[in-house]
């Protein structure tokens, strides 16, 4: 991935020399005057982007589509302690992310909009998936909304946020938390707990991720206790991501996923899951995935008392 940096120093050079023609002497000390003072203070701006494009068949209906899934440009930048993040996607005209940041000595302090913290299925990048897809539990969570949070660690990773909810100008509010920690051995756990007590909704979550992961093999399990209120997260999604078959929980189930991925040697690997959403309808769903290199196909197959069906998606995915 190729990464594009500006430096102040770099900007007001090119500035000032189309600016005093000839008169480099004066132009060198200026800009060696201008630099020692920027530099300590502005750690310039970082663009970088990446385009997902896919095509996708359900045979159960007949329907196939060429789309692209995501346009995505990211800018982030710094300036004495603070940073900001900036993520747009071309792709429906949506701004994913507009995010102010501040060390605080070991810590860090978010505002603005950015996801909402949450568990590693629904915290990880689109581009960084190795399915095409999110697990039901992940594509859930992955919500974005406007609020505060507070990370840190060394060891055990933490982080808690506070955000405004469904019910947005209202005074009530989302609150959330998470820790995880790597015991060694590629064993790694993590805890989530989010909870919306909104003027329409009432109800709280708890995920529990467990994985171990050596080289390009790894098993993940993640499990989600949903309470009595699952409409306290059904808001907004990650940008344009593709939905499996199931968005919703039902109130007081346990639904769960269990995924495996293995080397194929080169560039190739594939990776097995299997989901379960413990609802009324007992929806089960199986995601087979093979990669290689930015190439990815997935083949997905859901049944449940309701329907059965299949799809394949094949995407590339070219980033910058």
């Amino acid at each position: 991935m190729k990464t594009i940096l500006f430096s102040a120093a770099a900007l007001s050079f090119t500035g000032a020399a189309l600016a005093n023609g000839g008169e480099w002497s004066a132009l060198d000390r200026e800009v060696e005057t201008l630099a020692s003072s920027l530099v300590d203070n502005h750690e310039g701006i970082a663009f970088s982007g990446y385009a997902d494009i896919w095509y996708v068949n359900n045979s159960d209906t007949d329907t196939g589509d060429f789309g692209v899934n995501n346009a995505r440009i990211m800018a982030s930048g710094g300036s004495g302690g603070f940073g900001a993040y900036i993520e747009y996607n071309l792709e429906g005209n949506a701004l994913l992310d507009a995010y102010v940041t501040q060390d605080l000595g070991g810590m860090t302090l978010g505002f603005g909009r950015h996801k909402v913290v949450g568990n590693a299925s629904a915290m990880e990048h689109e581009r960084d998936m190795f399915f095409q897809t999110r697990s039901n539990i992940g594509y859930h969570f992955a919500n974005r909304d406007e609020g505060l949070t507070l990370s840190g660690g060394d060891g055990f990773n933490w982080s808690i946020g506070i955000a405004d909810g469904t019910d947005f100008g209202g005074d009530e509010y989302r609150i959330s938390a998470h820790g995880d920690m790597d015991f060694g051995g590629g064993i790694a756990a993590g805890v989530t707990y989010t909870a919306a007590n909104d003027a329409a909704v009432d109800g709280d979550t708890l995920i529990i991720d467990l994985s171990y992961t050596a080289d390009a093999f790894s098993i993940v399990a993640e499990m989600a206790q949903v309470g009595e209120d699952d409409g306290a997260f059904t808001g907004a999604t990650d940008g344009s991501a593709i939905a499996g078959p199931l968005t919703a929980f039902d109130a007081d189930s346990s639904p769960f996923a269990v995924s495996a991925t293995f080397p194929l040697g080169g560039e190739s690997s594939i990776g097995v899951r299997f989901q379960d959403g413990d609802d009324a309808a007992e929806t089960e769903t199986t995601d087979v995935a093979y990669n290689y290199g930015m190439y990815g196909i997935q083949y997905s197959s859901w049944e449940s008392t309701t329907t059965d069906s299949d799809r394949i998606l094949i995407g590339l995915q070219v980033g910058f």
